[in-house]
């Protein structure tokens, strides 16, 4: 004897008509028992932590500063005197946000840099992807990395944080850039091209970091 259940005979009649199927899905999903709940139970806590973040508990930033562009993709917050050669500190793009940087007192890079002889830094602080951003590429971040170099100037000294680095790295390449000395912090570059092109091997400072 077949162990398959019996398809409800009001469900069948329901179904005939619309606008009664988002009612008969609904029973379905909560027959189908706690594994499919607990599937859109994770998905709806990951928007809660998401609203938290973006709204009532975003990270706040250790030093003042003070918002010097607002552009599609980042805040460019402005640290210190704008005298002499800027230092962008450009902020990874990932889960969490540009406090990384500048985390708190004594655990922060724009403080260090201030510190240390650095009068001027500008930090990236990337925004939140939202949907009329769903077609964004790297060449939209990396042009928007240009613009603020542009606005800094055009002669400044990058900083790159984990994936913000090899982004400097890409910014200071092109021929013509006045973009200098590509530093990384936390990062990884693969530097091979020099091998055959010694010209265009930039000068690279590391902080915690290696270059192979």
């Amino acid at each position: 004897m077949s162990n398959k259940p019996q398809a409800d005979s009001t469900n069948l009649s329901l179904l005939s008509i619309p606008a009664f199927w988002p009612m008969v899905m609904a029973t379905a999903m909560l027959e189908e028992g706690s594994e499919l709940s607990a599937f859109y139970s994770r998905d709806f806590k990951f928007l809660a932590e998401e609203n938290k973040l973006q709204t009532r508990l975003r990270p706040i930033l250790a030093t003042p500063n003070q918002v010097r562009l607002d552009l599609r993709t980042m805040l460019l917050r402005d640290y210190g005197k704008s005298n002499g050669i800027s230092t962008p500190v450009i902020a990874p793009y990932a889960g969490h946000t540009a406090v990384i940087a500048d985390y708190h007192h004594d655990q922060s890079l724009i403080q260090a840099l201030l510190a240390n002889g650095v009068n001027h830094v500008a930090l990236t602080d990337w925004k939140s992807a939202s949907d009329d951003m769903k077609d964004l590429e790297i060449d939209d971040y990396l042009a928007e990395v240009i613009v603020t170099i542009d606005d800094l100037g055009g002669c400044v000294n990058l900083v790159g944080l984990c994936q913000g680095d090899w982004m400097s790295a890409m910014a200071a390449a092109p021929p013509g850039s006045r973009a200098m000395c590509p530093s990384a912090g936390g990062a990884v570059l693969e530097a091979r091209d020099h091998e055959q092109h010694p010209s265009r091997r930039a000068p690279t400072h590391l902080m915690g970091s290696e270059c192979v």
